[in-house]
């Protein structure tokens, strides 16, 4: 801000500031809008009035005048004319007054024509004078209530919420008063002063916080107007009958506790609460940023005391707070220089930076907290230059020809628990760019770094990057150099107290090329010892005919740093040309992928399907050059995995010669584990140096043996027909497991369908690109999906020509849903064109709208046309043509289902999952015939329909004998042991809506027969038998003459002790009652999801016993509710199970 602009000035302007929502209203809206916007249903005799037309006209230019007052103050401080600032702050102020006195007028003009203004009532008259008598002061108080709450909002919240302002929705009166209703704002001067004289006593006087009397009314509709207007929260202030007064909202509620005097209210949280909170401050070129964080626990509780005396309820759970503060100098200041000087040699940072945080952990059971606090420096960017330049001839002499000037960021932490610590690695380094040529030997660059070793030395590396031609050989080798490690052993060293060793430290990467004629390629070895990596890549082509290429990768560590190996390796040949195949096909190349120890990631092999990261496994090129890139993308897709064996044979198929077309197939063979297919197809008609068409295709392809699914994923890239450009991608699913689910999707989904868990991306859509230039597009866009639920199609081009003066575009869109029988769909679309001149719209016409049908035929939507600053609009809702049942014939259910419960692989005999056996079933030896054990259990079931479920259809025809079936065992000796459940898609027999069915589940589990066992116990056992155990001693010895011995007995304590190593000991019978007494299971249990019908206010459970198996039985629930008490529509709701209330 400049110097020129004193307080006067600047009270001045933001003065003027306050009338600008007055001058804008008066401008865009009509009379009746303004006076109703202050709280007056004015009559046509008043809002036509010529006298008060004249007022409000001459406030609008008043209010306007300031405006452009504020506009010119701010040049003139911009400019620093500090004579141009005092005689527009003058001109402001008088503005200023002129506005008000302009307001007065329209007050007086509604004065008089409360008194002569024909058609009006008594009751009108007095209601219009008194609204002419509040008018300035109204509207005052509204400009400055809205100035405060767009100019300073950090300032309005705390008026607010003591009563400095007040915000209250005032009713109007009935249909012939004048007063309507409007939202009252005023700004109370006397409680903005009171707030800081005698805040105690401001809190008593507007929600009589601290009297006998306080009921919390006044405070609960502070709160609420603060929750609903600034944070946009639900609030209601509930009074129930002869109990205190709560308020309820989201996420907390808080009621007044009349159990101490003067009373006080009681606060709960209903979910953890997190607070985030960051306030920067900026001085000149440094910043200052304080950080404050807290996480708490759910159901928190606390009691408020007057004046602030508050008592807390800690759950059991944890609170962490953090406190952090950051000082860091702005990037774009000058260099602060640490070392040397100006313009030699020299060491600078532009953005050095200190920061501390203090973290801490409680925990409310145990009563104790753990302190974490952390320090850092940080030196971002820092710059080293290396010069003779400044130096003495010696210097200057030595260094000739030596320049280095290098950047880099450093950032180090300490804290208590993990010491010293560099940010982004374990040590600090630095690399220097050199650049150095000394005959055929050329200095790279130059590596500097230290670090802290687990046993308290300091290894030190100083080592570069070389390389050096000789003839058709070139070579380079990187980091190559010497490490010193400084120690402090106790009797001292021989540096004194300290000792130094140097050690030679081998490259951690070596390259080769070679260009000999004939032979020509080359490679290069990476060493990492301290990862325990080794990796290298070779390339040679002979003769021009056949390409070798071998990229290998070794680990002897884990990722964890545990010892371990792992090897992966990919070597591919190329010919050129390729052996004839017969037909016009011809062999390309071979190769072939071997892992040991090695896993094949899904994930970012889908991603790299959509990167090109699959280029770095199929027949890679030129592999020394992109070395690095492939062997970052080898270590993401195929990790370490101790146990796992990977087999990859790959093959380059094309066709026609020159090729036309080509692909590049590979099949990753994981052992154990999944079978995965990946490819490359590029098609180049007529020829490739002449390609009218061009089309590159990246696919994968997957089946999961573990998950029971198969999927395949393609990519459509750098695609073209002529000059039109192509790209897309395609996504197939197929799931067979206990959840099936079916997926097609090429080019995407429906904008409101949430798409399952797919194992690959979401495919983008298919685009056709005719013009893609600054000065012109033409674009188009396309997508097709078929789901268990829906089938979805969609379409969307654009187009625009112009240039900066002028430009012409336009849209078009549509999606849709179909369903087959009965035939419905539902189209909607949208369409634009616009003319624009600079940037602002002359002509533009838009139309959107849904059509659905055919029968009846229903078209909904809107049309506008806009010309300049003007606008025209239409609203369309038309329903017409005859309504035709065009659906199937009815269906029998019945007959049907007893076909499906008569098949014999409807009926399954099954043991049960848990439990003892007790006899075994020897081998009949028949088929065809179904044997029950005496402990298993029958049963039967189907999959044509689900049962005890209304049904509405079966597919797409309507059920013509039943609406629900429940099937009942009438049987000797076997009871039902409860309903099997089968997956079924559940829009295959209920009437669901476009939007359930886009959010409904694909397959849910349903009701499909029953589980027969045996009634009663299915097993008994005899009364407790006592037996005399008795040893017989043998002793095998052929010396020995056998003597007769008798039987004896152990001590019970020995027979315990060999008795625990017995079989018949460790079986499950013998361990179940041990097992009782046992107060945690081995293992954890997830149960099957179910669903619950809640309340949609806080989600209790509508019924305390009712759970259901799927969503689709919650829903016919809820359907089955709504028929007797239809009022309960806008009140339940279906939801899972695990998120229903239990406290409520």
């Amino acid at each position: 801000m400049s110097n020129v602009a004193g307080t006067l000035e600047l009270f001045a302007a933001e003065l003027a500031r306050v009338f600008e929502p007055l001058a804008r209203r008066i401008e865009d809206e009509s009379t009746e809008s303004i006076l109703e916007w202050l709280g007056l249903r004015p009559a046509e005799s008043v809002a036509g009035a010529t006298e008060l037309a004249a007022a409000l006209s001459t406030s609008a230019t008043a209010a306007a005048n300031l405006t452009d007052l504020i506009r010119d103050l701010t040049a003139a401080i911009s400019r620093e004319d500090a004579a141009a600032v005092a005689s527009t702050s003058v001109a402001l102020l008088e503005q200023v007054k002129n506005a008000v006195h302009a307001a007065q007028a329209v007050a007086t003009a509604l004065q008089n024509l409360s008194a002569g203004a024909p058609g009006l009532s008594p009751p009108q008259r007095a209601e219009l004078a008194a609204f002419a008598g509040a008018f300035v002061d109204r509207l005052l108080n509204h400009l400055l209530v809205e100035y405060l709450e767009q100019r300073f909002p950090q300032l309005a919240i705390p008026l607010l919420a003591t009563g400095g302002i007040e915000i209250v929705k005032e009713a109007g009166g009935p249909a012939n008063s004048l007063n309507g209703a409007y939202t009252r704002k005023t700004f109370r001067f006397d409680r903005a002063v009171k707030l800081f004289t005698d805040p105690a006593g401001l809190l008593r006087e507007v929600y009589k916080w601290g009297a006998p009397d306080f009921d919390g009314l006044a405070l609960f509709h502070a709160l609420r107007n603060l929750l609903e207007q600034k944070f946009e929260l639900p609030a209601e202030i509930i009074q129930p009958g002869g109990a205190p007064a709560l308020l309820e909202a989201f996420a907390f509620n808080t009621e007044v506790n009349n159990s101490f005097s003067p009373p006080g209210v009681d606060l709960s949280l209903r979910f953890p609460l997190s607070v985030s909170r960051t306030e920067t401050f900026s001085a000149e070129d440094w910043q200052v940023e304080l950080t404050t964080q807290a996480s708490l626990a759910a159901d928190l509780g606390a009691t408020l005391r007057p004046l602030f005396e508050i008592e807390f309820d800690l759950p059991e759970g944890a609170v962490d707070f953090l406190l952090a503060m950051t000082l860091q100098r702005s990037r774009t200041a000058a260099p602060f220089l640490m070392l040397g000087t100006a313009r030699g040699s020299r060491l600078e940072v532009r953005s050095p930076g200190l920061a501390g945080q203090l973290r801490a952990h409680f925990d409310t059971a145990s009563r104790s907290a753990v302190l974490d606090p952390e320090f850092r420096i940080s030196l971002n960017g820092g710059r080293m230059v290396i010069s003779g330049e400044g130096g003495d001839s010696f210097i200057s002499a030595l260094l000739s020809g030596v320049n280095l000037d290098s950047n880099f960021d450093v950032e180090a932490s300490w804290s208590p628990s993990r010491g010293l610590a560099f940010i982004g690695s374990a040590a600090l380094e630095i690399a220097l760019p050199a650049h150095v040529t000394l005959g055929p030997l050329e200095i790279l660059s130059l590596y500097l770094k230290a670090g802290l070793a687990s046993d308290g030395s300091i290894p030190v590396e100083l080592s570069g990057g070389f390389s050096a031609a000789l003839g058709p050989l070139r070579a380079s080798v990187d980091r190559l150099g010497l490490i010193a490690t400084f120690t402090f052993p106790r009797g001292g060293g021989n540096l004194g107290p300290a000792g130094v060793a140097f050690a030679f430290k081998p490259p951690n990467g070596i390259g080769l090329a070679i260009d000999a004629g004939v032979v020509k390629g080359g490679g290069y070895l990476y060493l990492d010892f301290e990862k325990g990596e080794y990796a290298g890549a070779l390339e040679l082509t002979i003769s021009g005919f056949l390409s070798l290429k071998a990229i290998g990768l070794i680990n002897t560590k884990l990722p964890g740093g545990q010892p371990g190996f792992s090897l992966l390796v990919i070597i591919t040949a190329e010919f050129n040309p390729g052996f004839q195949l017969g037909f016009g096909f011809t062999l390309l190349g071979v190769g072939g992928l071997l892992g040991l120890h090695r896993s094949a990631l899904l994930e970012p092999l889908a991603q790299g399907v959509r990167t090109g990261a699959i280029n770095s496994i199929l027949f890679p090129t030129n592999i020394v050059a992109n070395a690095p890139k492939i062997l970052s993308d080898l270590r993401t897709i195929f990790p370490p995995h101790p146990g796992t064996f990977l087999i990859g044979p790959m093959a380059k198929i094309g066709w026609g010669t020159p090729t036309l077309i080509s692909v590049a197939l590979g099949v990753i063979i994981e052992i154990p584990g999944n079978v995965v297919i990946l490819g490359r197809l590029r098609v180049a008609l007529p020829t490739d140096e002449q390609a009218v068409l061009i089309l590159q295709v990246s696919f994968l392809g997957a089946l999961e043996f573990d998950r029971r699914r198969l999927w395949f994923f393609a990519t459509l890239y750098e695609s073209r027909v002529l000059f039109i450009t192509l790209e897309g991608e395609m996504g197939l699913l197929l799931d067979y497991s206990d959840n099936p689910n079916f997926v097609l999707s090429v080019g995407g989904f429906h904008p409101r369908f949430t798409a399952p868990p797919l194992p690959f991306p979401s495919p983008a859509r298919l685009v056709l690109s005719l013009i893609n230039e600054s000065w012109a597009r033409v674009r188009a866009e396309t997508y097709f999906a078929v789901t268990s639920n829906t089938v979805q199609i969609g379409c969307r081009s654009e187009m625009f020509f112009g240039f900066d003066a002028l430009s012409v575009e336009g849209y078009f869109s549509f999606d849709a849903l179909l369903r087959f029988s009965p035939f419905y769909f539902i189209v909607t679309l949208s369409t634009g064109f616009a003319v624009k001149v600079f940037g602002l719209g002359v002509y533009s016409v838009h139309l959107r709208g849904s059509l659905e049908g055919p029968t009846p035929w229903h078209v909904k939507g809107s049309a506008e046309i806009g010309f300049l600053f003007f606008s025209i609009s239409v609203d369309v809702d038309v329903t017409f043509g005859e309504r035709r049942a065009e659906t199937l014939p009815p269906i029998a259910v019945l007959p049907r289902l007893q076909a499906e419960f008569e098949k014999l692989e409807s009926w399954r005999a099954t043991l049960p999952a848990a439990g003892q056996l007790f006899v075994s079933l020897r081998d009949l030896g028949s088929a065809g015939v179904l044997v029950l054990h005496p402990v298993g259990t029958l049963q039967i079931s189907q999959r044509f329909a689900p049962l005890n479920l209304p049904l509405d259809k079966i597919g797409n025809q309507k059920p013509s004998d039943v609406k629900q079936v429940t099937v009942a065992v009438e049987t000797g000796g076997l009871a039902v042991k409860g309903p099997t459940r089968e997956k079924f898609a559940a829009a295959q027999y209920r009437d669901m809506d476009d939007a359930a069915k886009l959010s409904a589940p694909a397959f849910e589990p349903l009701e499909s027969g029953v589980e027969l066992g045996a009634a009663g116990q299915p097993w008994a056992t005899g009364p407790l038998a006592q037996r005399n155990v008795r040893y017989e001693t043998i002793i095998i010895d052929t010396a020995f003459e056998r003597v007769r011995l008798r039987f004896f007995k152990f001590w019970d304590g020995l027979f315990t002790h060999f008795r625990s190593g017995a079989a018949v000991t460790r079986a499950a019978v013998s361990l179940a009652a041990e097992k009782q007494l046992r107060p945690f299971a081995d293992k954890v249990e997830i149960a099957a999801e179910a669903y619950t019908v809640a309340f949609q206010a806080d989600n209790r459970a509508y019924e305390t016993r009712a759970s259901f198996g799927s969503f689709a039985e919650a829903q016919a629930q809820v359907a089955n509710l709504l028929r007797f008490s239809p009022e309960l529509a806008e009140v339940i709701h279906v939801i899972p199970e695990a998120e229903v209330n239990r406290a409520a």
